[in-house]
């Protein structure tokens, strides 16, 4: 394979999707009537019960000011959550700086400034966020310094601790929001691919149906039957891709299921390589000379040497082998290639889902799940899927259980027997 080649798409690092943004904005913005209205019913409850304090009913008034400029907002349609946030965070921080002082405590400035650093990072990004969370900072410090009558030394021990805890927060969070960003731009554009593919596969069954029944044409036996196998083939992929599909999202909800059966590996692969290879000499079949008996889901296991194959054929060398083997305790399914493999700085992100190489140009159809999928489904069959540069050759390796015998006395618990029939 190509170096730095492997099924899946390139993740935009340019201009990030602003749908994630959009939807933090949006829920945010509907919190803040709560965030108001439940600092002046905390005031109020407070004042009952009479632990408030001298000052308590400032935190009524940052309510207040909150929900005013929330009504503002809607009032003239407006949608600037970082605008929202300053204001937020400025009401709050007064409130807390008055209590604090009043208390003598400086517990309520430093957990704001703690809170804030859950929010700034969501909604802000470079020149902004450092400045907006070097402005609440200040505040907290003065606020504290206040509190403890300017004694720097005091003030400093309990700042430093609440100070790296927010920034801890705010990495984590940073770093979380990063990766969120990633999938959801991967995501937008595995359904482009995926739509694009579809659309290509119907496209191709509608032209070959449109001819078949053209009444002006007069197509031959032999032309109608290609017409007609055309059709069939088209229907077949867009099956694949939907199934791909259904597989990635039954396993990122952990409802993922197999059928384990004893299943001869040798005809199975003889016939996901016969629908597969559309360039004729390209796969190489070597086979075992003999049955390879192996515990699988037979339908699980053609999809996994499927996606081996057709990223094989995207992204490798002119010539793909596909060997099957059974050593030890392990039945092996190897497919292999001549082209220069991946690069290195790739192999630790190869079985992961919306990845690509640094260096490949997409290719058409590719969905970004194959190998994800593959590795997954290997792993519920109780097997694996391995990567390698071996002998100047890229390889993929499928490691399944080895069967000792394909007769129902043997076979293990909750296991059936599968037929070793290789029509189809």
């Amino acid at each position: 394979m190509g170096i730095g080649r492997y099924d899946s798409v390139r993740v935009p690092s340019a201009q990030s999707p602003k749908s994630l943004l959009i939807r933090f904005t949006s829920t945010y913005l509907r919190a803040r009537w709560f965030i108001g209205a439940g600092m002046i019913v905390i005031t109020a409850l407070a004042l009952l019960i009479g632990t408030g304090g001298t000052y308590v009913w400032v935190v009524a008034a940052a309510g207040v000011v909150i929900l005013a400029h929330t009504f503002a907002m809607r009032l003239w349609d407006m949608h600037d959550a970082s605008v929202a946030l300053v204001i937020d965070l400025t009401a709050t921080l007064v409130a807390t700086m008055i209590v604090s002082s009043a208390n003598h405590d400086p517990v309520p400035a430093l957990l704001t400034m703690v809170g804030a650093s859950v929010l700034i990072p969501l909604f802000l990004d470079g020149w902004a966020r450092v400045a907006v969370a070097a402005y609440v900072t200040s505040l907290s410090l003065g606020t504290i310094l206040i509190v403890l009558e300017w004694d720097f030394t005091l003030a400093v021990g309990d700042f430093i601790g609440a100070f790296f805890l927010a920034a801890l927060i705010m990495g984590v969070i940073v770093a979380i929001r990063s990766r969120m960003v990633e999938l959801e731009a991967a995501r937008a554009q595995t359904i482009g691919v995926v739509s694009h593919e579809l659309r290509n596969h119907l496209t191709g069954i509608i032209a070959a149906v449109e001819l078949v029944t053209d009444d002006g044409l007069d197509l031959t036996p032999t032309e109608v039957g290609e017409m007609l196998e055309m059709a069939l083939q088209q229907s077949v992929e867009a099956a694949e891709v939907i199934e791909d599909l259904l597989v990635a999202s039954r396993a990122e909800r952990g409802v993922l299921d197999v059928v384990p059966e004893i299943v001869d590996l040798a005809p199975l692969t003889e016939t996901v390589i016969r629908r597969t290879s559309f360039e004729q000499g390209r796969i190489r079949f070597h086979g075992p000379g003999g049955p390879v008996w192996a515990t699988a889901d037979p339908l699980r296991y053609k999809q996994v040497l499927r996606n081996l194959l057709t990223n094989a054929l995207r992204y490798g060398g002119d010539e793909v082998r596909v060997s099957v083997v059974a050593r030890g305790q392990w039945a092996s399914v190897i497919v292999a290639d001549n082209g220069p493999g991946i690069d290195p700085a790739d192999e630790s992100g190869l079985f992961q889902p919306y990845q690509r190489g640094r260096h490949v140009a997409s290719a058409e159809g590719s969905s970004g799940l194959g190998l994800w999928i593959a590795r997954g489904l290997a792993h519920k069959m109780g097997g694996e899927l391995t990567y390698r540069r071996e002998s100047g050759q890229t390889v993929f390796e499928i490691s399944l259980p080895v069967a000792d015998t394909p007769d129902h006395s043997n076979s293990p618990t909750g296991v059936r027997v599968g037929s070793a029939s290789v029509s189809g």
